[in-house]
């Protein structure tokens, strides 16, 4: 019988990019044990906050490490005083011993003790997220060249920027190495071919897309409330806290008017003043009318009729895939006093409806949910006309890796 493969894989900021990957995890974990390296303590408590998440991912996973600020910390000690006086001083000599000191911090016999395996196995591949290629992996790779290095992307996200960021790119000229870039569009495709060789670029599509993978999640029972999502971003500054409260309560308003339901659907890692928003929220409102969702973004889908959320969030692409509509608040992040820009690369596409003025957005709403029938056959559409038409990322993406084994 033929031994499986080990992996590591390597979370960096948050459970999302778990979201991203879990799916092809699933589908190689019979071939596959794969070790799971979270890089702060955050990225781990962000995946416990999901319980259908961290269930699936257990069930995949092998063993996993939480790396903690003191590992290795003299040595960090030693690392920061010289990042500090390389600043002022250019010497080569401090420059190679930075090297090995990172090399001595990111040892990979080290990270094999901490995962409880044994330190002979070798890892066969690598799953990193694109933005920053831990050095683990350096380390790793250092140790045995015929260690693959993946990238995928950190969320279900539209890559496509304009030619000014894409010319400050190329002046740049920060190359990335890896073996393989998996990719969820062809529009992904403008950044990453300046920092990727062409040939190691794969337009995969989105796993967590796949139908499979989407048909685990429970249905709603019909009812004859039409159901809205709120997909809501956590709370970062003093407007935002006010703008989001106008948003619920008005949202709110409409639903209990028309006698629409609405799910309010947390983000990942909800922060206090956010929980205390919705604590008060529940206290003067009628639950006939709406849920707290805190399941994962397809559950809270299901049966949705529309979906709403702010600038640049991804779930408009997870309503899409769904054939679900959206329709795009203006963002409220670092704005004083009124609201923000409503444009994105979402509503440049016409992948996602958009209001200017809070007044509009019951209008808008009913317009959509009156033409449902035709609001999904153009949701389709739009979908496809970016994304692979077959949902089989996970199986296209397994197939790759196990080419480059």
């Amino acid at each position: 019988m033929k031994s499986k493969l080990n992996a590591l894989v390597i979370i960096r900021k948050s459970s999302v990019e778990i979201d991203w990957i879990l799916p092809v995890m699933e589908r190689m974990k019979k071939q596959v044990n794969f070790n799971t390296l979270f890089l702060n303590e955050k990225s781990y408590l962000s995946l416990s906050n999901n319980k259908f998440l961290q269930r699936k991912w257990r069930l995949c996973n092998k063993n996993f490490y939480v790396q903690k600020k003191t590992d290795k910390l003299i040595y960090k000690m030693i690392r920061k005083f010289l990042i500090n006086l390389l600043s002022a001083n250019k010497n080569s000599f401090f420059f190679k011993f930075l090297e090995k000191l990172n090399y001595n911090i990111h040892d990979e016999f080290y990270i094999k003790k901490k995962l409880k395996i044994n330190s002979d196995i070798k890892f066969d591949f690598i799953l990193n997220e694109f933005q920053k290629t831990s050095f683990w992996a350096n380390s790793i790779i250092k140790n045995n060249k015929k260690t693959k290095l993946f990238l995928f992307p950190h969320t279900t996200h539209l890559y496509k920027y304009k030619n000014d960021r894409i010319k400050i790119i190329k002046i740049a000229n920060i190359k990335k190495n890896c073996d393989a870039l998996f990719l969820g569009s062809k529009l992904d495709l403008g950044i990453w071919k300046n920092r990727v060789k062409k040939d190691k670029i794969h337009i995969v599509g989105h796993p967590k897309y796949d139908l499979d993978w989407q048909k685990q999640f429970l249905v709603r029972k019909n009812t004859k409330q039409k159901k809205i999502v709120f997909s809501i971003k956590n709370i970062i500054d003093e407007s935002s806290k006010i703008h989001t409260k106008i948003y619920l309560d008005e949202l709110y308003k409409i639903c209990e008017k028309n006698n629409y339901f609405l799910v309010i659907k947390l983000p990942p890692f909800p922060q206090k003043e956010f929980n205390k928003m919705i604590k008060l929220f529940k206290k003067k409102n009628n639950r006939k009318f709406y849920e707290i969702s805190k399941s994962n973004i397809f559950n809270s889908l299901a049966n949705a009729n529309l979906n709403i959320n702010f600038n640049q969030s991804a779930t408009t692409l997870d309503a899409l895939s769904l054939n679900i509509p959206t329709i795009q608040l203006p963002a409220i992040s670092k704005i004083k006093n009124k609201f923000g820009s409503n444009d994105s690369i979402y509503t440049e596409l016409k992948l996602a409806y958009k209001i200017s003025n809070l007044k509009d957005l019951e209008k808008k709403i009913k317009d959509i949910l009156s033409n449902s029938s035709k609001t999904k056959k153009l949701t389709r559409k739009l979908f496809t006309k970016f994304f692979p038409k077959h949902k089989n990322a996970s199986e296209v993406i397994e197939n790759k890796i196990l080419n480059f084994i």
